[in-house]
């Protein structure tokens, strides 16, 4: 599956514009987040999402195509309140996971990832 650069800014513009979840999913990433430490336990669906657009907007943000089977995903890494934050979402623009990353230098090797470069430097 060939996903083209400007497909990938697209995504990114829809949800920087509109952080959108499929019906349910927003509270099982939530609750997950909470279960993990990565937010604390009285974090709020504004929390979350603040995390999220502070990684879509961060000055440092790293972009990487990802695929995962026969699908690709867009996802940002940034760090947020010194942790390593990666927001995941497909190409329509619906999220899909943030999640902290517990050991970036090893995780973003995985083969799914390919480096795209830092977002400021695409998105001009």
């Amino acid at each position: 599956m060939d996903v083209s650069l400007p497909t990938i800014l697209q995504a990114i513009q829809r949800i920087q514009k509109n952080i959108q979840w499929r019906p349910g999913s927003l509270e099982r990433h939530l609750a997950k987040r909470k279960a993990r430490g990565h937010l604390p336990a009285d974090a709020t669906t504004r929390d979350y999402e603040n995390v999220i657009t502070a990684v879509l907007s961060h000055h440092e943000a790293f972009l990487y195509l990802y695929r995962y089977h026969d699908a690709a995903y867009v996802a940002i890494r940034a760090e947020v309140n010194d942790q390593v934050w990666l927001v995941m979402f497909d190409m329509a623009g619906w999220m899909e996971s943030a999640f902290v990353v517990e050991n970036p230098q090893s995780y973003f090797r995985k083969s799914a990832f390919q480096a795209m470069g830092y977002l400021k430097d695409i998105e001009t």
